[in-house]
């Protein structure tokens, strides 16, 4: 992992050093920070907080963005500090999920301090996982008897349905394991559902293919979770 850092953060930071020499803060979040970075499936996820965001930083830092499109990892979240600092009831989800896991690479940590009101998480989490659940519909709806098809719409929603099911875990007020499967398994608990499906997604996620009845059962267990975060009381799922 840190190769792939090395690689293709360094430059972008490099970039920053030059363009903010007032300091920031970059945090790397998601997989490489719980030491789960697969090459050429996960991304590497990193945030900047600046004081200041003026375009001709922007301007400069353009390269490194090339640079990380080139190598198909996703741009930076790039915000100023007061936003970030008022951001915890637009953003529960994200803060949450970096609050488990981050790597400070630059400055001070700007996510300690940060407090999550559950209502707010409550709320997101239902929002995202109803999402989701209506885009794995739509795409059985298309292709349920393509494994290609099936697969690649169960690829490519599957991080995002493990951070959210990490979050039914804070939002429980639970311990999150750091690793994937276990905290699937811990979700499942929390959230009286059957996570096998999810599991044998994310760890099948590179090969872009699902079998229909694996599929169905991704679907259906992301059914269960949404009327779960949907009932939620503080206390309980």
């Amino acid at each position: 992992m840190q190769d792939a850092i090395d690689r293709i953060v360094a430059p972008l930071l490099d970039r920053l050093d030059a363009a903010i020499p007032a300091g920031y803060s970059a945090v790397l979040y998601g997989s490489a920070a719980r030491g789960e970075h697969r090459p050429g499936i996960s991304d590497l996820n990193l945030l900047v907080v600046c004081e200041s965001l003026a375009p001709a930083a922007l301007r400069y830092i353009s390269g490194a963005m090339t640079g990380l499109r080139r190598r198909r990892q996703p741009p930076p979240l790039l915000i100023e500090r007061e936003e970030w600092e008022r951001s915890s009831d637009v953003f529960p989800i994200e803060i949450s999920d970096m609050q488990i896991a981050h790597t400070v690479l630059r400055g001070t940590d700007p996510v300690a301090g940060l407090t999550v009101d559950p209502a707010d998480l409550r709320r997101a989490l239902e929002a995202e996982l109803r999402a989701r659940l209506l885009r794995l519909r739509q795409a059985y709806a298309a292709g349920f008897d393509n494994p290609k098809l099936l697969g690649q719409a169960a690829g490519s929603t599957v991080s995002s349905i493990a951070t959210l099911f990490r979050m039914s875990l804070v939002l429980a007020d639970r311990p999150v394991p750091l690793q994937t499967p276990a905290s699937l398994t811990a979700a499942g608990n929390a959230l009286g559902v059957d996570p096998r499906a999810v599991i044998d997604v994310w760890e099948n996620r590179g090969t872009r293919r699902c079998t229909p009845d694996l599929f169905e059962g991704y679907l259906s267990t992301v059914r269960a979770a949404v009327r779960a975060a949907d009932q939620f009381t503080r206390g309980g799922l």
